[in-house]
């Protein structure tokens, strides 16, 4: 892995508080780390994200080369609102990280994954560490519901005997799908994977809920493994560049008033874990 491409640099004006200079620099597979708190917070980081993406490779049976990515943790809320507007110019009040494409002053693109630390920080890392994965299993063209819902999905993941094990019911999450459910604001499904990205990200109290509501039912509602799936045909499908609409009515059924109904009924019976 070459990391030639990935220098600490300083964006004129991004970060005022703290500099990325300073930062403690962890580079180890295919992760650049750089903590604002020091050596155990990015060696941690370091170590989460290596082991994440070895473990979505193997669940996606893709081992692939992969470029290397950058993940950039402040300490605080305040420098990573200052970086995050300066970067992608987004401080909205529900964000906690997000992942960009990155281009340096030599021209060269790679993944910075961008967060602080807080109590969600390892479902947020799993989480954007996801969009760099389906960004290498998939390509750019991966529709926005498919790629925030997959993403969400694998948040809440677990590892046993060294195995992934993905899809933990997220309680805040199924709540909000429940609720857009009960009060009749869940949109058709064809309504949700014909939205653009800024209509996606403008209505994230519908969204995300439902984007992650309608991957957790696919993954699922064919009782079999990933690998046996028609959601696994249908990732298929999209690597081929083929139209994700129609692929979607060939894979899941092209009445989608049955599978409507199944879906809704499937989000009305879900049940977070007990605690």
């Amino acid at each position: 892995m070459r990391w030639h491409f990935l220098p600490v640099l300083l964006i004129a004006g991004a970060v005022h508080a703290a500099n990325l200079v300073d930062f403690t620099n962890v580079t180890t597979g295919h992760y650049q780390v750089l903590a604002q708190s020091g050596l155990p917070m990015a060696s941690q980081v370091n170590g989460f994200m290596n082991e994440m993406l070895r473990h979505y490779s193997r669940y996606f049976s893709n081992w692939t080369f992969k470029d290397a990515s950058r993940v950039i943790v402040f300490e605080n809320l305040a420098d990573f609102r200052t970086y995050a507007q300066s970067s992608i110019g987004v401080t909205h009040f529900g964000l906690a990280g997000y992942c960009h494409l990155k281009t340096d002053e030599e021209g060269n693109t790679f993944y910075e994954l961008v967060t602080f630390e807080h109590p969600r920080l390892w479902q947020v890392l799993a989480h954007e560490g996801f969009h760099q994965f389906i960004g290498y299993e998939l390509g750019d063209a991966v529709p926005v519901w498919l790629n925030e819902g997959m993403a969400q999905y694998f948040e809440n993941s677990s590892v046993k005997a060294g195995r992934l094990i993905p899809g933990g019911v997220d309680p805040v999450k199924l709540a909000g799908a429940q609720a857009l459910l009960r009060a009749g604001q869940m949109p058709p499904v064809p309504e949700l994977l014909a939205m653009d990205r800024a209509t996606f990200y403008a209505n994230p109290a519908l969204t995300y809920p439902m984007s992650w509501a309608l991957v957790h039912f696919l993954m699922n509602r064919d009782g079999v493994n990933y690998q046996s799936s028609h959601f696994r045909r249908y990732l298929q499908d999209l690597r081929w560049n083929r139209n994700d609409v129609e692929s979607f009515r060939k894979r899941f059924g092209r009445d989608s008033a049955d599978w409507e109904k199944e879906f809704q009924f499937y989000v009305a019976r879900l049940r977070a874990p007990s605690t």
